[in-house]
């Protein structure tokens, strides 16, 4: 082969491997079977050998007898039963002699001057009852430079050929030579007109291509070789029609002609992988956008959520609220009660003062906000989890009502299974939310929202021993009315009873009030606060477990922009070096040309 490029024609092939080299990486890459990607491999690897022409047909149809005929010599077997168990390439040798390659492909060497040109493989028939047969047969033609398809008068273009036809030209875009054998079947020239035709709109229809045809018939042109009659063997070659298969073969396909077809051979396949690939890359694409459509819902469905947990926790501030009121009326009881001239041993008592203040007022205020703080957090957590959980699963059903998805994603090469996916992210769910400690939880907030409260600072140390909301209590509504008095002796005492213990009364309860309400204010913003951090933490660690999902959104998107980029820029190459082959030896289909 080497001999007949010159040196543009090599630089094409040294072109055409390295293409085929980088469309097979890619083709890798994309997740394709490892069938075809070694397929590619296995045509680079033959762009040096000679041109290669495989006979493909059904069992019966005379593929053997076509190639006797061509030799004029029974160099293959032939039978009523299937007889090519194996692939058989013919080679040039100077005796004839076979070698065994592998277990189902065999090397036969015969003294023929044509076999210095080019290869012929024969094939087991494409509707072989051995399904083997067929699988070897495939395999062979992606390394094709042409493919020789013999059909029979009898029997022209069966379904099982019509499969087999699409498969050589969709899949791998090899051209294709029609032989019709037992073309002496037909009983006149129209009815062979009709077979033709048959065969070419059958083409037509299948691959939208206009067929070159050879009416043939192997018998009687083998026995116009081998016939030791003159008058016989011009008659029997005459009615073959044989000359100009043969003269197609040993002229055409051993001329000029034959650098065309073999540098085009590879860019058709080529061609075909890449519109094959394309189709898989539309097809990751769609899948790829489902998913980022699915993730940006899952965000839109957080964000809901975190709307309703915002709706639903004021029920639980309003229960704070409706405790503190009732601290209120309590104190403004106790206060009218208690800031009077009977109860004067109290009031100048300031630590027993706040005890009975505690003990009266505040009761177990501290624990029954604690409590509904607890159970806001309680609320929050397993509200979130199941929204969360009833996003996951109603998303999941969708995907599996959807049907064909987890297909058209295995197809499209992608490297993730959907449902493992969703399946971890669930899990991951429940564990985050199952390591919350709700009391310690509760105790934060609580903590922090005394914190938030300004009075806190009140508190002093008369507030040892009480719970957290408790002081703050104790604090905003004591201080004022304990103090200040100065009941120090009997005449102030009665004095007091009459003046100020009245005036003190209404001063301590609007001062309550008015410090209530400024808990109550304080309070629910605190709250607010934290119930809102509280959402903002569990919402956090809700979408922390799409962080899987994210980046293997992320990495297939950058994955298939990629492979798009590279498929763009090996179509162009195959562009390029098809038209680089057109000017240096011609359109290939000239050759073929009928």
């Amino acid at each position: 082969m080497e001999a007949l490029l010159h040196p543009g024609l090599i630089r094409v092939r040294d072109d055409e491997r390295a293409l085929l080299n980088r469309l097979r990486r890619v083709l890798e890459d994309a997740g394709v079977e490892a069938a075809t990607v070694a397929s590619v491999e296995d045509v680079a690897r033959h762009l040096d050998a000679l041109f290669l022409v495989v006979v493909v047909g059904e069992f019966n149809a005379g593929k053997s007898s076509v190639l006797n005929a061509l030799f004029g010599e029974p160099v293959m077997e032939e039978g009523p039963i299937p007889t090519t168990a194996k692939v058989t390439i013919l080679r040039y040798g100077e005796e004839r002699m076979d070698r065994q390659l592998s277990e189902y492909l065999v090397e036969r060497r015969y003294p023929s001057p044509l076999l210095r040109a080019l290869h012929l493989v024969d094939t087991p028939g494409t509707n072989s009852i051995i399904r083997r047969h067929q699988e070897i047969t495939e395999q062979f033609i992606p390394r094709a430079d042409l493919v020789l398809f013999v059909t029979s008068y009898d029997r022209p273009l069966t379904e099982s050929e019509r499969q087999f036809l699409t498969f050589i030209r969709e899949a791998w875009g090899k051209r294709l030579v029609f032989v019709l054998n037992k073309a002496d079947l037909a009983r006149s020239d129209e009815a062979l007109a009709q077979v033709l035709e048959h065969i070419r709109s059958g083409c037509r229809e299948l691959m939208d291509l206009e067929p070159r045809i050879f009416p043939v018939s192997a018998d009687l042109a083998f026995r116009a070789k081998t016939t030791d009659d003159p008058a016989r063997r011009a008659d029997w070659w005459a009615q073959s029609r044989f000359e100009p298969l043969e003269t197609f073969i040993t002229q055409t396909l051993t001329g000029p002609d034959q650098l065309r077809l073999k540098l085009m051979s590879p860019l058709d396949t080529a061609a075909r992988l890449l519109a094959a690939l394309e189709a898989r890359l539309h097809q990751r694409r769609t899948a790829l956008a489902e998913d980022e459509r699915r993730l940006a819902a899952l965000r839109e469905r957080l964000a809901a959520t975190r709307a309703e947990l915002a709706d639903g926790y004021r029920r639980y501030i309003a229960e704070v609220d409706t405790l503190l009121l009732e601290v209120e009326r309590r104190g403004v009881q106790f206060l009218t009660d208690t800031i009077r001239v009977s109860q004067i041993g109290l009031l100048r008592d300031r630590d027993r003062f706040r005890e009975e203040f505690a003990r009266q007022v505040l009761r177990t205020t501290d624990h029954q906000i604690e409590q509904s703080v607890t159970a806001a957090v309680d609320w929050l957590l397993k509200r979130a989890l199941a929204l969360w959980t009833q996003t996951l699963t109603e998303f999941h059903e969708k995907m599996q009502a959807a049907g064909g998805a987890a297909a058209t994603a295995a197809q499209a090469g992608f490297a993730y299974n959907r449902q493992e996916v969703f399946d971890a992210i669930m899990r991951e769910t429940s564990r985050r939310l199952q390591t919350h400690d709700l009391s310690e939880e509760a105790r934060r907030i609580l903590s922090n929202v005394q914190s938030g409260v300004d009075t806190v600072q009140m508190a002093g140390a008369g507030a040892a021993g009480l719970g957290v909301l408790s002081g703050v209590l104790l604090a905003a509504t004591t201080l004022d009315a304990v103090g200040g008095f100065g009941l120090a002796s009997s005449a102030v005492l009665a004095a007091a009873g009459l003046t100020v213990l009245p005036r003190q009364r209404r001063k301590a309860i609007a001062e309550l009030r008015d410090r209530i309400e400024g808990l109550r204010s304080d309070v629910e913003q605190a709250l607010t606060r934290q119930f809102d951090q509280q959402i903002a933490e569990t919402l956090g660690k809700l979408e922390a477990t799409l962080e899987p999902y994210t980046r293997l959104i992320e990495r297939e998107r950058s994955e298939t922009d990629r492979l798009e980029a590279e498929h763009a820029a090996l179509r162009q190459e195959t562009e390029r070096l098809r038209h680089a082959v057109r000017e240096q030896a011609g359109d290939a289909d000239d050759a073929l040309a009928g």
